[in-house]
């Protein structure tokens, strides 16, 4: 079941223990309280900061990712990250579409999971596969001479990418040598206002969130909360909950098919089962 902010507010006011404005199944009566402990914009507020912090510390289960698409310039090596068209993307067959409208703006990045360039008018798709050509920014400035080959050095399809250190830009070496090929990135997101990953506003706002991570934010949002009512002890506790229900869901979701494996790869197997586009495999 998504849960919707008043959902969570309720929820977390019961944790509070302010029954006395809590209505499930409805937004909470904050109109029937006298001077509530805790503001509704105050409450929204760190509800907002919980659910950014589940979605970071869940960031690298890839749970809930969104995919831009663009075309490729020629002779370009760094393209932005933000202000794109953006489709929602969502790693469960219970992702329900019509909560999605037409095309918003990119969210900003928090992770870069897989980056695909498909040459104009070819019906095969390279895979900058992670930790083999989508690397890190260390990796990658060691790969083009610290930026020195940068600006010489062009390909039909790059050899490498990396997210800049910002994550506002997505680098690529050699630099893109035509115009109008398909670039794709997936990437998880941050909760940016005005764009398809916004933070919750009104009541009926839902959690972009597998059902099983709703618990995350309404803990983590109660701990925010403690400490306004002089419970420091109750925010700690709180914390600890949080921790615990955070390995539970991490365990729960992070494998999606009994097909998953965990084990050790050699660093140049991926390379060598890839593409060699410009000899790649002789490069350092």
């Amino acid at each position: 079941m998504a849960l919707a902010l008043q959902d969570l507010e309720n929820s977390t006011l019961w944790n509070l223990q302010q029954s006395e404005l809590v209505n499930f199944g409805g937004a909470p009566l904050w109109s029937q309280a006298t001077n509530p402990a805790i503001s509704q914009s105050a409450l929204d507020f760190m509800i907002n900061r919980a659910y950014a912090r589940v979605m970071s510390d869940l960031a690298d289960t890839q749970l809930v990712l969104t995919t831009i698409t663009f075309p490729s310039i020629a002779q370009t090596s760094d393209y932005p990250l933000s202000a794109i068209s953006a489709a929602g993307v969502w790693n469960s067959s219970k992702w329900n579409n019509a909560l999605w409208g037409p095309a918003l703006p990119s969210p900003a990045v928090q992770r870069v999971t897989r980056v695909k360039y498909n040459p104009i008018g070819q019906p095969w798709t390279e895979d900058f596969e992670g930790g083999v050509r989508l690397v890190s920014w260390q990796q990658f400035n060691r790969y083009c001479g610290f930026g020195y080959l940068r600006p010489f050095t062009y390909n039909i399809i790059p050899d490498f990418c990396a997210v800049t250190p910002d994550r506002n830009k997505l680098a690529f070496f050699p630099g893109t040598a035509s115009s109008g090929d398909t670039i794709t990135v997936e990437f998880v997101p941050e909760l940016t206002p005005g764009t398809s990953f916004p933070p919750l506003v009104n009541a009926t706002d839902v959690l972009q969130l597998p059902d099983p991570a709703s618990d995350l934010v309404i803990l983590w949002a109660t701990s925010l909360c403690w400490p306004k009512l002089r419970e420091m002890g109750a925010a700690q506790e709180y914390q600890k909950m949080y921790g615990g229900e955070l390995l539970r869901v991490r365990d729960q979701l992070s494998q999606r098919s009994l097909g998953d494996t965990q084990r050790f790869r050699d660093a140049e197997e991926g390379l060598a089962l890839s593409y060699p586009i410009g000899g790649v495999l002789s490069l350092p």
